[in-house]
């Protein structure tokens, strides 16, 4: 099959019905891998208001990947950026293919630049997309 990105928000709701276990059980892969830090209801709340954007990968009828975005301005310079949030799902490296079209999407909303932040390990996927390392983000429970 071929894979095919879209974004929900230009989806009518008969279109989102069938997706809706897909997209739940990709966002519960990533809310567990980040347990802690985002949920599945948020998410969804942020979405539907207008806040973030919700993308679905599908081959064929399945999905198989879900990613959030966000555009934000810097506050100091009114830079817009990209913001590649959360990513769950399967098959990930096969999906970056069909990124540039998030990034086109944003482009055309006046963004400039595009941000994620990742684990180590996708790094050598994101950088060959022409990101650079600018940071590494360390946590510690206190």
């Amino acid at each position: 099959m071929t894979l095919k990105l879209r974004l929900t928000s230009e989806m009518t709701a008969e279109e989102m019905a069938p997706l809706w276990p897909g997209i739940v059980r990709c966002l519960e892969k990533y809310c567990r891998k980040f347990d802690g830090y985002e949920t599945i209801q948020n998410i969804i709340a942020e979405c539907a208001a207008g806040k973030r954007q919700l993308w679905v990968i599908t081959d064929g009828d399945e999905v198989i990947l879900a990613a959030v975005t966000e555009i934000i301005t810097i506050n100091a310079t009114g830079k817009k950026q990209l913001v590649m949030a959360e990513c769950g799902g399967s098959r990930y490296a096969e999906c970056l293919e069909l990124f540039h079209e998030m990034e086109d999407w944003a482009r055309a909303q006046g963004a400039t630049e595009a941000v994620t932040h990742c684990r180590r390990g996708l790094v050598r996927l994101y950088e060959p997309m022409g990101f650079k390392t600018r940071s590494i983000v360390m946590t510690k429970e206190l």
